[in-house]
């Protein structure tokens, strides 16, 4: 009985190695929804010397006051290198100014690449690339939380190539 026993644990611990493991699907923006804020954009809070050599950048952003994140963020990617942004949240209601992580890594893209993709009206939020030039690159999903934090929803490993990787909905 016992030597039955072992050799059908063994059978199913081979097949467990041997089935496919089905991937997780990413998650959508419509499954996390933000209200839209309609306000006067909140003048940026250029608090440090990094944020204030770029006040130009922020100041026109906020004069722009087109939201894209979060029902009250705008997305303010900042260049860092050729194939680099530093992308930053504006809180429209605050000024706040939220650094976040580099993306980089990317290689051949079409000219409607977007390292940053978002929706005005859902939390949830893409970078596009490596995060801070390590670990994978690839679609990298995530919900923006009070106060701008961010929670880690799901990577998605496209080696690289986003022109064949599937679609951000």
């Amino acid at each position: 009985m016992n030597a039955l026993l072992c050799a059908v644990a063994a059978a199913i611990a081979l097949a467990s190695f041997t089935m496919p493991a089905h991937a997780e699907a990413p998650p959508k923006f419509a499954d996390h929804p933000a209200k839209v804020y309609a306000g006067k954009v909140a003048k940026p809070r250029l608090a440090t010397p990094d944020l204030r050599a770029r006040r130009e950048t922020f100041l026109a952003a906020a004069d722009d006051g087109k939201i894209d994140a979060a029902g009250r963020y705008i997305v303010v990617k900042l260049p860092c290198g050729s194939s680099c942004v530093a992308p930053t949240l504006l809180d429209a209601r605050t000024g706040k100014i939220v650094e976040l992580f580099t993306v980089s890594g990317w290689h051949e893209v079409s000219d409607d690449f977007d390292p940053v993709v978002s929706r005005a009206n859902s939390r949830m939020i893409v970078f596009r690339g490596a995060r801070n030039e390590k670990g994978i690159v690839g679609n990298h999903f995530y919900l923006i939380e009070d106060g701008g934090r961010l929670k880690h929803l799901h990577t998605q490993d496209t080696q690289a190539n986003f022109e064949t990787s599937p679609k951000i909905r």
